[in-house]
């Protein structure tokens, strides 16, 4: 009797288990709650680039501040591309259109560093134009050559010179930043 009681339960069990599984795989395959719209996201593929350098200068570094990522990070430049026709930059630094320029700081085997700025161009044979200016709005004209091989070569107007700055974190909701306390704090929950 028991051998009867076992087999029907398994029976019960697997029955129960395949009915659970008809009822949620419907639910499975639906992917959200409420309605999606039915247009489609158009995405502009990246354009191959390479990188073009240039040496830097960073002033006013405080004795406090040692860490070389930390003296790159207030090194502060933002390149505008300018026409193909522009023989100099604008006289009064443009509000829109800039784009952040990164400081790589290069070690050397007798452990001098030296910094160069990288200016992102497009891999196609050509020349393009920059506006480049520091912190404190003043600027420089470059000229990026890119050859066929796609080695990009820069000559800048003048020396490119930064005065180290202290970086800010972005106000609250703004970018990266503190988000305030979340999870686990001592084994509970908040």
């Amino acid at each position: 009797m028991t051998k009867n009681f076992k087999r029907s339960a398994i029976v019960a069990a697997s029955a129960a288990t395949v009915l659970s599984l008809a009822v949620a795989t419907p639910s499975f395959a639906h992917q959200g709650v409420g309605s999606k719209s039915s247009t489609s996201e158009t995405r502009v593929a990246p354009v191959a680039h390479t990188e073009a350098t240039l040496p830097v200068t960073i002033t006013d570094i405080p004795a406090t501040v040692t860490q070389i990522g930390k003296i790159t990070k207030g090194a502060k430049f933002v390149a505008y591309a300018l026409a193909a026709d522009a023989t100099a930059i604008p006289a009064t630094q443009p509000t829109t259109g800039g784009k952040p320029a990164k400081v790589e700081a290069n070690i050397s085997s007798n452990s001098t560093v030296s910094y160069a700025l990288e200016i992102h161009v497009p891999v196609t044979a050509g020349t393009t134009k920059f506006a480049v200016y520091n912190a404190a709005g003043v600027g420089a004209f470059v000229t990026v050559t890119v050859d066929a091989a796609g080695v990009a070569t820069a000559t800048t107007s003048a020396a490119l010179t930064a005065a180290y700055v202290e970086p800010t974190k972005p106000a609250l909701g703004e970018g990266k930043g503190f988000k305030g306390e979340r999870g686990f704090k001592k084994g509970h929950r908040r």
